[in-house]
Parts: structure tokens; C-alpha cells; sequence
């Protein structure tokens, strides 16, 4: 299987497996033409259905091998002793050979092609302006996008998005009323820097909308999925995070928020101070450097511990650091940077824990290398979709 899928063609696949009477009909309807998809979905179910333990490549028995070498030699007595020695050793060679071949041929397709390589992310955004025009910034060149009352972004060839150019104060209220809208895609990360100076980082598959400059009393954004902030410091004008349950108030440090919907809500503080409020919660809740405040998926009490904080903001630095995770969460959030989708065989894999390091330079080939090491897992690729089973099922 050659063919890279994308992301929502995997994903309806993963539907009709998991609901196959309310997704099936209109399945095999959109893609009755398509053999591709069609083979795609038989051989998941039928890995789904199996239960079992991927199949692995057997070593040559070279047992049989050495048996079936003798009775050649036992017929061949008249020839040298030294010929002998050769085909024997010739013999054995071929079968190390063949076995190796074979591993090599497993990660070709039926028709000789090299199985497609998954893609790792890079920097790209798109940026909605308060006109509502959209600008892809995924080029890596200095440009300049005029806004409104006289306002200019600016991006350059270091995936930076900077606001300037301002109007006089005659039109401040005209500017409180002017947001944008940073969009993060799978496989992308991307900065800003607000009006204020305060630097954002987004990771894949986030958003943040915040006005073009800061007029009120407090500054104040809104982010869906993860950013690291590094606040610029105002004792008169606080800062505040606003996510889908919790507000977060500085007035300038630096944290990480990660805040996708679906998953458990994390806010790791590296310096500094801030103060949470929930809106599932009363009263308010503060960090010191080193905490990490965490909100389970309808929760309604948040958790503070202390931490490792590269954990939460090893992204930021380019890196992946997983200590003690559960799969499940490792892959979910390689996902967003790599191009794959992931089938479990065996559900109950989703719970091992690994600890791993990983640059988010480094080719998925190679993680799935280090993850398979662990002799834990089995992870065998099937165009961009990854098939993890349990080895020892």
C-alpha cells in the first residue's frame, strides 16, 4: 500500500470501524469507486476482528538448512574437501541473505515502491484578519499585510507574525474592536508577538484570536489547543488567557497552556506567578514556578503539583519529552506533528507508559524505532496509518 491518506479520509474510516451501522451506508456509498479506501477499511477490520498479534517475518530455520546441506555433501563426496567447506558456508550466507531480503521487501509495496515517508511538521499558519481576509503564512518570507486604521503585520523568514504601525489615540476605540485570528494546522507551530510585546508560541492544531492592540484595562486573548506565553510585564494592564473552562491572570512570567478540546486540561507555570479561575469551580486557584494545574475531561476540581516542566514545554524548544506517559497520549500528540493516524489491535496497549526524548526534527521512522526497542509493542505502517499491537498477544 503506497497511497498517503489524509487526515479526514482516515478519520471516516475510524467511524465506520467504531460505528459501522451509522456510518457504514454512507461509507461504501461516497467510496464505492474507490479500491483504495475500500482495501484501506477491509484490512483494518480485518486486523480489528483478528485480535491477534501482527505477523512477524520468521528467521530462516537453519537447522533444516544444515540438514538438507549434508545430504547434498554426503552426494558429493568425490569433490574437494575445500569445495565443500565453500558451498557450505555459501549456503548459509544465502539464507542470512534471503532473510534480510525479506525484511527489506517487507517495506515495499506490491509493485517495488518504497512505502510512503510520513511527514513531520514545520512552520505554518493562517492568519484571519478582522476584515475576515485570510493570509496562509506558510512561505518563510518577510511580507507586510495592511489592516485597518493604518495598522501593519508584519511576518518574516523566521515564522514570526508582529504587529505595528498604530493609529493615534483619536482611534483607540476603533482598534478595540479590531481581533485577528492565528490558525495552527496539523503538522505546524507558529509565533506571534501581540502589541504589547508579549511572545506566543502555538503548536499544531491551536488558535488564538486577540485584538490588534491592547485598549483596555486588561489584555485579554482567547486560545483553543496549546500555546507558551511569555507574558511582557504591565502591573497596570493584567493579562489574561481565556480557554473553554478557565481564565488565566498574570501580569508577566512565562507558561505553557494546553487546552484541546477533548483531553485534560494542563497549565504549567516556568516563572513567575498566576492565578486561575474555573468556571466549573469557586474561588481562585495560584501557581509558584514549577506547577502544573490540571482540570480532568468534566472535571470539577483542578489538581496542583509540582513538576517537570519539560513535559509541557518540551514543544517549544523543538523536542518531545514523555516520562512515564501512556501510549495513547504519546501518539496523539505525535500525530499533531506527524503525518499518520494510529489503529490499536490491542486496546489495552493504550495504557503502557514509556519515557522517551525525541527530537521533533527526527524522522517518525526512527520513534517508531526506539518505541518498538522497548520490545512492548509492535508498530507495522500501512500507507500513513500505523497498526500498534502487543507483542506478546
Amino acid at each position: 500500500m503506497k497511497k498517503s491518506y489524509n487526515h479526514d479520509q482516515l478519520e471516516e474510516v475510524f467511524q465506520v470501524l467504531k460505528n459501522p451501522q451509522k456510518y457504514g451506508s454512507n461509507f461504501f456509498q461516497k467510496y464505492e469507486s474507490s479500491q483504495q479506501m475500500l482495501d484501506l477499511y477491509k484490512e483494518l477490520r480485518q486486523y480489528k476482528e483478528s485480535g491477534q498479534k501482527l505477523e512477524q517475518i520468521d528467521a530462516p530455520n537453519i537447522g533444516l538448512e544444515w540438514q538438507k546441506l549434508n545430504y547434498k555433501l554426503k552426494e558429493q563426496q568425490r569433490r574437494k574437501r575445500g569445495w565443500m567447506i565453500a558451498a557450505s558456508v555459501a549456503v548459509l550466507l544465502s539464507c542470512a541473505f534471503i532473510f534480510q531480503f525479506d525484511k527489506i521487501v517487507g517495506r515495499l509495496d506490491q509493485d517495488g515502491n518504497q512505502l510512503v515517508q510520513i511527514e513531520k511538521g514545520n512552520s505554518k499558519a493562517l492568519l484571519i484578519t478582522s476584515g475576515g481576509n485570510e493570509y496562509r503564512l506558510d512561505e518563510g518570507i518577510n511580507k507586510i499585510i495592511s489592516e485597518k486604521e493604518g495598522v501593519q503585520i508584519h511576518t518574516d523568514s523566521n515564522h514570526v507574525v508582529q504587529y505595528a504601525g498604530f493609529a493615534g489615540k483619536s482611534n483607540e476605540s476603533k482598534l478595540a474592536d479590531m481581533y485577528n485570528t492565528l490558525k495552527v494546522p496539523r503538522l505546524g507551530e507558529y509565533q506571534l508577538v501581540l502589541s504589547d510585546g508579549t511572545k506566543v508560541w502555538l503548536n499544531s492544531e491551536s488558535e488564538l484570536r486577540y485584538p490588534v492592540k491592547f485598549t483596555g484595562e486588561t489584555r485579554e486573548v482567547e486560545l483553543l489547543g496549546e500555546a507558551y506565553f511569555d507574558v511582557e510585564k504591565n502591573p497596570d494592564k493584567p493579562f489574561l488567557v481565556k480557554t473553554k473552562s478557565t481564565t488565566t491572570r498574570v501580569l508577566g512570567t512565562e507558561f505553557n497552556v494546553s487546552a484541546y478540546p477533548s483531553e485534560e486540561l494542563n497549565i504549567t507555570l516556568v516563572e513567575g506567578s498566576i492565578v486561575l479561575n474555573s468556571k466549573q469551580i469557586s474561588g481562585k486557584v495560584q501557581l509558584i514556578p514549577g506547577d502544573n494545574a490540571n482540570l480532568k475531561i468534566g472535571g470539577d476540581k483542578i489538581y496542583v503539583s509540582q513538576v517537570d516542566v519539560r513535559k509541557y514545554t518540551a514543544w517549544r524548544d523543538g523536542y518531545f519529552y514523555f516520562e512515564k506517559e501512556r501510549l495513547e497520549d504519546i501518539l496523539t500528540k505525535l500525530e499533531r506533528w506527524y503525518d499518520f493516524k494510529v489503529f490499536y489491535q490491542n486496546p489495552a496497549v493504550k495504557d503502557y507508559t514509556f519515557r522517551m526524548r525525541a527530537d521533533r526534527n527526527e524522522d517518525f521512522a526512527e520513534i517508531v524505532r526506539r518505541l518498538e526497542q522497548t520490545g512492548r509493542i509492535s508498530m507495522k505502517l500501512k500507507g500513513n496509518v500505523i497498526v500498534v499491537s502487543d507483542v506478546n498477544r
